[in-house]
């Protein structure tokens, strides 16, 4: 067990902890040593192809965006910041990650290794993520090199059209919410008019309310 001094601070309402990072599971997920105790840490707001999942197996990518991830962090102390929600449901912390100079959740939308994956209310940094998979896609680096990769969300300037069922299902259908609002919304609604965040319908369903207004897909 490595000796760390797990350093706490608060900045700008964000709680921010020092750890020294013991393993890389995959390419969002990563072991720390807190010094107190180990944590499982997965990235926040990004998604990279399965390397350990029983049921999916290995998926395209999946072992490059690990080895990326470990040449970044693996041995490396970090920060975690944090947003509003610090743990999914399955326990593991949700954080930002950064060595000393690199935002390492960006940089693994930049370079193409993930791909965004928006889950309220954690979406401090979606605006940023979103231009940079923007990016990435348009320059056709890592993942999206790959015929038929299809990104979670819509970049900007691209609309799936309201309703549209991309392949996965009705869950994949992508609706949108606002940065204070506590309903979601078609793609053309008013009420996106100062703010859109894209969402997959099955994240918003956990959260938040439909639409009365434009009445997006899901209701019943």
């Amino acid at each position: 067990m490595r000796l760390v001094t797990a350093g706490i601070a608060l900045l700008i309402s964000q709680v921010v902890i020092i750890g020294f990072v013991e393993r890389v599971i995959d390419g969002d997920t990563i072991r720390v040593d807190l010094g107190d105790r180990t944590e499982t840490v997965r990235y926040i707001g990004v998604d990279t192809p399965e390397t350990v999942h029983p049921a999916s197996g290995v998926g395209p990518y999946g072992k490059a965006a690990s080895e990326f991830n470990r040449s970044l962090v693996e041995g490396q102390w970090v920060r975690l910041v944090f947003d509003v929600e610090q743990r999914d449901r399955y326990g593991r912390l949700l954080a930002y990650v950064y060595t000393d100079s690199l935002f390492v959740n960006a940089e693994l939308l930049r370079r193409g290794y993930a791909q965004l994956m928006t889950v309220p209310p954690n979406v401090l940094h979606v605006d940023e993520f979103v231009a940079l998979q923007r990016l990435a896609r348009e320059a056709g680096v890592g993942l999206w090199g790959l015929e038929g990769t299809i990104p979670p969300v819509p970049p900007p300037g691209i609309e799936y059209s309201p309703g549209t069922v991309e392949p996965g299902g009705e869950d994949d259908i992508i609706v949108y919410i606002t940065r204070t609002g506590m309903k979601y919304h078609r793609t053309d609604c008013h009420h996106l008019k100062h703010s859109r965040i894209p969402i997959r319908l099955s994240e918003a369903q956990k959260r938040y309310e439909p639409c009365s207004v434009c009445k997006p897909p899901g209701v019943r």
